[in-house]
């Protein structure tokens, strides 16, 4: 019977292309027998993927990481870039922070991670947290913030997956760091916020006030020190950088319940509509995704808002149930 460390090594090897033929085909054929494995394995893979920290940036989480592996974290750089088991396990603590607990509750590893903490808003849900060093959150709907409970490192670090408006209280000797899987913010204290959604292809930082520094960990060395009232659109694909000027108005509206568009692509638009009202929008043709509106709503339903945006750029929307879907080059009857 393999105990919890020989199967995350077992995965570890598996999932950086590293195991033999015998090994591999022995856990195919155990994936295959095991649904509750495999689709163990396959949020494993995942969640690395989607939220591996900057190594670099991140000594306290890792400090907590090593803690509960029972790992020495002197040589934690080479080692955790270097060991696949290493780099693995570490995404099984944070994923076991977040909730996906299937494995733990079966093996050794199981119990309440005292080490972390882990806030959600639901879809159509604001919520305002108030972390350990007294500094402001605001967590926009469908995202999730990671930080520990106590901030004891030479940094503090949260990990951020979704939309989240930030005013830090300042620490000179202590900076502030929100990881995302493609950029880190760095900041003393200030107030910013920022925007990467899993299905957005691009993350949004927005400065208020103060100054931060955003480290770009795709294209390496290019990194960008922020100003008020700027705006900087990172790309996630390639790591390219764009800046443009955004009012105070303009950034995290969602904090009061409201939207507001500024240019904005029909695309951009369903997204924010779909975590706030938990609804879906299928686009049949490209040209309707490109769509751009101005726009400020408050308090307007979502079929009002859909009503409105309609009369500024005419398309055709079909409604199913809590689908929505949209094109400009076909009549509701061609659906």
């Amino acid at each position: 019977m393999r105990n919890s460390d020989q199967k995350f090594e077992e995965y570890a090897s598996f999932l950086a292309g590293e195991s033999n033929i015998n090994d591999k085909h022995e856990l195919l054929e155990r994936l295959k027998n095991d649904p509750n494995e495999k689709e163990l394995v396959e949020k494993l893979n995942s969640f690395w993927k989607n939220y591996t920290p900057n190594i670099d940036s991140s000594d306290q989480i890792w400090k907590l990481t090593s803690q509960k592996l029972g790992l020495n974290p002197v040589k934690k750089e080479k080692t955790l870039l270097q060991n696949p088991f290493l780099r693995y396990a570490a995404a099984a603590v944070l994923l076991f922070s977040i909730g996906i607990n299937s494995y733990f509750v079966a093996s050794n590893w199981h119990g309440k991670n005292d080490d972390m903490i882990e806030y959600t808003a639901k879809t159509g849900e604001v919520k305002e947290l108030t972390l350990p060093d007294g500094s402001k959150v605001w967590l926009n709907s469908e995202s999730t913030l990671i930080l520990p409970e106590q901030f004891k490192g030479n940094n503090r670090n949260v990990f951020l997956v979704g939309e989240a408006f930030f005013k830090v209280e300042k620490n000179p000797k202590k900076p502030f760091l929100v990881n995302t899987s493609v950029m880190t913010v760095k900041v003393l204290g200030t107030s910013f916020s920022v925007s990467n959604y899993q299905n957005d292809p691009e993350v949004r930082t927005n400065l208020v006030e103060g100054k931060v520094e955003l480290l770009n960990k795709v294209a390496k060395g290019n990194d960008i020190v922020m100003k008020p009232s700027e705006e900087v659109v990172f790309t996630k694909a390639n790591g390219a950088i764009s800046i443009d000027e955004k009012s105070e108005a303009l950034v995290a509206p969602w904090r009061q319940g409201r939207f507001r568009f500024y240019n904005t692509d029909l695309l951009s638009v369903a997204h924010q509509l779909e975590r706030k009202f938990d609804c879906e929008f299928v686009f049949v043709d490209d040209e309707a995704e490109t769509l751009r509106f101005t726009a400020d709503f408050e308090n307007e339903g979502l079929d009002e808002i859909l009503e409105l945006l309609n009369k500024a750029h005419s398309f055709v929307l079909k409604k199913a149930g809590k689908k929505y879907i949209i094109s400009v080059s076909k009549s509701p009857n061609e659906y």
